[in-house]
């Protein structure tokens, strides 16, 4: 049963984090991390390689390995080997029923991460429930005492909504789905796609009314704005932020939006759920009980506790279905020295805000709508043939979408497809006669001169007066 991983893992996340000093943690984490490479190096041949048969290695011995690497050698990830990517992918692209598991057994997972390659992981399902049971008890911790819980369990089910992409096997949507049968008594879950029209979105969220809300922040951003210009109406108690470094500007929004909700920020990936949670003091704290993260420059040497990393190497001590660890993430971090007066034995760190960028579209009538990076990023999934991609507004409603095709894929139908689903998703938001597109083939997207990194979603455009 999903309920118990999901409380046991709850559980000891609440003990640790109250209970544990920052060297019992070190510990547990030390631990944990033992039995993941042997387990890794038993149980698959990629950690026979990578790892070796004879005495442990230290984790900072151990090659780290990128996505493209780990797509590679898919099959020899996995301590099935008998699954091959060809089925994962199959299986990701059927949506009929996003409780199935791959084999009665795994949890299948896809993202894009900020390069467009298309990664696509498996999670057992006993582990996916403990990383939702600890990311559940590290989000809620202060609504999961006495008090609390007998305010929201009798006379009323608590209503949470979730503002995610929902049309693909992504793991917010995935994490949103997961509902242990006990847990439905007390939570009534609600999913709102980020790309249904906004305005049905606003009204929608008006009629259900959530106690608990939780989204993308650039998504969230505009939910803000449209609640400070009054289309929406929510009294919020708590709102969470996951998938996306938070800007400064989102948190500061939000906060003059909903000043009577506790806003929390999460760090988390599909390679990795449970990475990073928020104090009651603001702090983010680093789920070393269930991870370990190495910032680290771009030669991959670790980087020193104030200074911004240039990426960051992930090991998810959960996950033992496809054992990932020092898996390389294109995330900036900065590890911030000392202790937290929260009192947690946890390490803080900051996550740097993304280099992606909302776009501000005007439409017939001059009023500017508010489009953030992850439903256009959502466009670019699932499409045969596609290598990486880049989006870029150029000018005031103007944008330019640059593609390269994986070899020997055909340009043709790439192109069409890119511009069904843009000229799709423009008239749904009532932009089809007042933005305008091309999309352009190219043999590879340029990468940033100073940071190295590819901007997916790249505005030229300055912010207008309303949203400033």
């Amino acid at each position: 049963m999903a309920i118990l991983p999901f409380a046991a893992a709850a559980i000891g996340a609440l003990y640790r984090e109250r209970r544990l000093s920052a060297a019992r943690v070190k510990e547990v984490q030390a631990a944990k991390l033992r039995f993941l490479l042997e387990h890794a190096r038993t149980h698959t041949n990629l950690g026979k390689a990578r790892i070796g048969i004879s005495a442990l290695p230290p984790l900072d011995a151990i090659p780290p390995i990128t996505k493209s690497e780990l797509m590679e050698r898919f099959s020899d990830s996995l301590t099935d080997p008998t699954i091959g990517l060809a089925e994962v992918e199959d299986f990701v692209r059927d949506r009929s029923d996003f409780g199935r598991l791959l084999r009665g057994r795994y949890v299948a997972a896809t993202t894009s991460g900020t390069t467009g390659k298309v990664g696509y992981f498996l999670t057992d399902a006993r582990s996916f429930a403990r990383q939702n049971g600890a990311l559940f008890a590290r989000i809620l911790r202060h609504r999961l005492i006495p008090r609390e819980v007998i305010r929201f369990c009798f006379g009323r089910r608590y209503r949470m909504a979730m503002t995610i992409a929902i049309d693909g096997r992504y793991i917010s949507r995935l994490v949103g789905g997961f509902s242990p049968r006990l847990s439905r008594l007390l939570i009534q879950m609600r999913l709102f796609s980020i790309m249904a029209d906004r305005q049905e979105t606003i009204r929608a969220l008006n009629r259900y009314r959530p106690h608990y809300l939780h989204g993308y922040p650039t998504y969230l951003e505009t939910l803000a704005h449209a609640q400070l210009q009054g289309d929406l109406h929510l009294q919020p108690e708590f709102i969470s932020l996951g998938s996306e470094p938070v800007s400064a500007l989102a948190k500061a929004t939000l906060q003059k939006a909903f000043p009577m909700s506790e806003i929390s920020e999460t760090y988390g990936a599909t390679e990795c759920l449970v990475m990073a949670n928020q104090c009651r003091l603001g702090q983010l704290h680093v789920n070393e009980d269930f991870c370990v993260l190495e910032p680290v420059d771009e030669q991959g040497r670790p980087v020193p506790p104030g200074t911004q990393s240039a990426k960051v190497l992930v090991t998810n001590l959960e996950n033992l279905a496809q054992p990932l660890y020092r898996y390389e993430l294109p995330d900036s971090v900065t590890l911030l020295p000392g202790p937290c007066e929260c009192g947690a034995g946890l390490t803080r760190i900051r996550v740097e805000g993304r280099t992606d960028d909302t776009f501000y579209l005007s439409d017939a009538v001059g009023r500017f709508q508010a489009h953030p990076p992850l439903p256009f990023e959502t466009l670019f999934l699932n499409l045969p043939g596609l290598a990486q991609y880049q989006l870029v507004h150029e000018a005031q409603n103007q944008l330019k979408i640059r593609f390269v095709r994986e070899p020997d894929a055909d340009l043709g139908p790439i192109g069409l497809e890119l511009a069904r689903r843009f000229t799709a998703y423009l008239e749904q938001n009532a932009l089809g006669s007042t933005v305008r597109y091309q999309v352009e083939p190219v043999e590879r997207i340029e990468r940033e001169p100073t940071s190295h990194k590819i901007r997916q979603v790249w505005s030229k455009v300055p912010r207008p007066g309303l949203y400033a």
